[in-house]
């Protein structure tokens, strides 16, 4: 993968002087998300050269993330636990809540009691040396077989000085950055495809700006509107048709509620731009960076661009990865199925069964929350015509004749919510009305009669129930499990 010679054992690269190293990925920074980010695009399959810029002290920044946010059972809320959207609460990937679990071991994570959350230096002061020492083990041995196969190169005291870049007709291209050894002073350079720049305070971006003379602004910019202000009486921030993670905006103003907030994958890509991704800073307004700091949302943060590295680099770039047809819905569902949570429920853990399903028609706006001022999705609650109605409303490909000549139903008023899906589903005549002027869109469907509506949308030969098909109610589980490959069929994945 590099060029360099000077290749020690177990994949430790101390660069000559002038010396050009190439490789397909560069993560430069010595950040939980620099180490998450390295370890994604690695368990992806992709190849990383990691320069720390600086001595590596993740266990210490990790120490620092409140007891209360560790170890948890359910993969966004505490020990399992219901919560309501004003308490305190973090989103945690499948690697992230394997992590806590490893190094801080309960014996019955679901019935174990929640401490309150702990100040920074009382945290610290609580980790004892073999717990310390369990979670550096940790990080050696993930990384350890990529040092030693060298599909991982680290460079240990590589210090960045300078960002080289090509630009024409206003369109720049990042290829190298130029480092400094911190021991010998000796100056390198590294060539890469694909360039993350997973430093605390951006200082890649920042270089580049300074470099090209010009104020680099992202594709989007998350602002505190967004975050809060826009939606105070809704239990979550802004969804994002291209999201690509969850962090949470506690303590953002006095007396907020904390709420999961989703980030584009635009805001990790400054405009004009190829060949470089930000990751421990996405573009947004400066009160919203204290949320990108927590250890728990780099975390978040690095998983997801080293498994987007990972991709871009096979398919020749951002740009190019961003060209192919319905890309924002491949991208999350690779996410979704590393454990990677984009729409953050309180009661659909990573283990359900039907995480996959519930999480991707819920990104795409096909069965959601039934409340916006709670996190739940109720997978158990019955599924109604109403509901199913809905839902069939929003596929990719709803079918499209014209309502107009629908007769009136007396048990659906026109500003009943799902009026136009009922109507819609009428004049298709993927659902009846009980009588001809009654639609009962209260009814409880059963599993039979669910599948005898969503069978005709699956592609030919028609394939097995995905339930046992009897007289008992439906419920909203087993509709994104049937929707669900309906909606991948109709997107081509």
């Amino acid at each position: 993968m590099a060029s360099g010679l000077t290749v020690r054992q177990f994949g430790i690269l101390r660069p000559a002087h002038c010396e050009t190293v190439f490789c397909k990925t560069l993560v430069v920074g010595n950040s939980v998300a620099a180490y998450t980010a390295t370890l994604a695009t690695l368990q992806a399959g992709g190849q990383v050269c990691w320069a720390q810029a600086g001595p590596l002290d993740l266990v210490k920044t990790l120490n620092r993330q409140p007891r209360s946010q560790q170890a948890e059972s359910y993969f966004s809320w505490r020990q399992g636990k219901r919560i309501s959207p004003w308490e305190e609460a973090t989103v945690l990937s499948q690697s992230q809540q394997t992590f806590w679990t490893n190094c801080h071991p309960q014996p019955t994570l679901t019935a174990a009691p929640v401490p309150p959350p702990l100040t920074s230096s009382a945290n610290e002061t609580a980790v004892t040396p073999a717990l310390q020492q369990t979670r550096e083990r940790q990080f050696r041995q993930a990384i350890a077989p990529y040092l030693q196969s060298q599909q991982l190169i680290l460079i240990p005291r590589g210090l960045p000085i300078r960002v080289l870049y090509s630009q024409q007709r206003g369109q720049r291209r990042v290829h190298q950055v130029v480092f400094q050894d911190a021991t010998t002073r000796r100056r390198f350079q590294i060539h890469a495809r694909l360039i993350l720049d997973a430093t605390t305070e951006g200082y890649l971006q920042k270089d580049l700006a300074e470099a090209s003379g010009a104020t680099l602004i992202p594709e989007h910019r998350l602002t505190l509107d967004e975050a809060i202000a826009g939606v105070r009486r809704e239990a979550r921030g802004q969804v994002f048709t291209d999201s690509i993670a969850i962090v949470m905006t506690t303590g953002l103003e006095q007396h907020s509620k904390p709420r999961p907030l989703s980030v584009p994958l635009r805001s990790r890509i400054l405009q004009n731009t190829e060949g470089f991704l930000s990751v421990s800073l996405p573009g947004c307004d400066p009160q919203l960076r204290p949320l990108f700091e927590h250890p728990t949302a780099q975390w978040a943060l690095g998983e997801a661009a080293g498994l987007i590295a990972a991709q871009a680099v096979q398919a020749g770039g951002i740009e190019a990865l961003r060209k192919a047809t319905n890309w924002p819905w491949k991208l999350q569902q690779t996410l979704v199925r590393q454990g990677v949570p984009i729409f953050a429920f309180d009661d659909v853990a990573l283990d359900d069964p039907d995480f996959e399903a519930i999480q991707m028609v819920a990104i795409a706006n096909v069965v959601r929350t039934m409340r916006r001022r709670d996190l739940s999705f109720r997978p158990e609650t019955p599924v109604t015509k109403a509901v199913l109605a809905s839902a069939l409303a929003r596929l990719p490909k709803p079918a499209s004749q014209a309502t107009d000549d629908v007769t009136p139903l007396v048990d659906v008023s026109a500003n009943h919510w799902a009026e136009p899906a009922i109507h819609s589903a009428i004049a298709n005549q993927t659902l009846m009305p009980e009588q001809s002027d009654t639609f009962a869109p209260s009814k409880v469907l059963t599993k039979h009669q669910l599948w005898q509506v969503v069978q005709p949308l699956y592609p030919l030969p028609a394939p097995a129930p995905p339930f046992v098909l009897d007289h008992a109610p439906s419920q909203r589980r087993h509709l994104s499990r049937s929707l669900y490959p309906v909606w991948q069929y109709q997107l081509g994945l």
